[in-house]
């Protein structure tokens, strides 16, 4: 089903960065080069400075060197606020609309009790049928919060189809690297992407380790 459409991967930094995480690993390992920035005024008061040079917070939507029906979007920040969210996810929307997309795929992290690494919900009994089919589990309540939630849930909207797919996290963690591997493996199988996912396993590990020493400390 996938395969003959025209597919927009977004992940903005949420809990545990999990689908930022993601994006900018897929922005990497397909190459891409960015096309559009979006702005917003609701967007944290501040820049990004890197190597001595400022820039203002943006999202980008980026192109795969070599995959015609794929887009990625990845960004800065979330929007401050309820208008600004839906602001900007209207504009995102609206532009990756004119650039012939039909599928919306969001990713973020899920905090809850389950048994599953990744979870999945589609705007539509087709979509979720879809991912059924790719032995994707589907979140059965709840709700998903921010821009990774509104731009699959707005985008019916503007004539397209939205999903989520949601990486099982403990919410603890700042950067949940494991829950983005998961995701990125979900999205691999997903849409035949054919990326290398195992370069993430070390930064995993140190993660564990990470976490096994400050569980140690907690009992000296």
């Amino acid at each position: 089903m996938f395969e003959s459409r025209s597919i927009c991967i977004c992940g903005l930094p949420g809990i545990g960065s999990v689908g930022k995480v993601a994006t900018d690993y897929l922005v990497t390992a397909l190459e891409c080069s960015a096309i559009l920035p979006f702005f917003s005024h609701s967007f944290p008061p501040q820049v990004m400075v890197s190597d001595g040079l400022a820039k203002l917070m943006n999202a980008q939507l980026l192109r795969p060197k070599q995959r015609d029906n794929l887009l990625i979007l990845s960004g800065d920040a979330q929007p401050l606020d309820v208008l600004g969210m839906h602001e900007l996810a209207g504009n995102i929307l609206q532009a990756i609309k004119k650039q012939g997309v039909t599928d919306v795929i969001t990713l973020a992290a899920y905090v809850g009790e389950t048994n599953e690494s990744v979870l999945g919900a589609a705007t539509d009994t087709d979509g979720a049928a879809a991912l059924s089919e790719q032995k994707i589990p589907l979140l059965r309540g709840g709700a998903i919060g921010g821009l990774n939630g509104l731009l699959a849930g707005m985008a019916p909207l503007y004539d397209l189809r939205g999903y989520c797919l949601l990486g099982a996290s403990s919410g603890s963690d700042p950067v949940d690297i494991r829950a983005a591997s998961n995701l990125l493996g979900a999205i691999n199988e997903l849409l035949h992407l054919d990326i290398d996912i195992t370069l993430l396993e070390p930064m995993i590990e140190e993660e564990e380790v990470a976490e096994a020493e400050e569980v140690d400390m907690n009992y000296i």
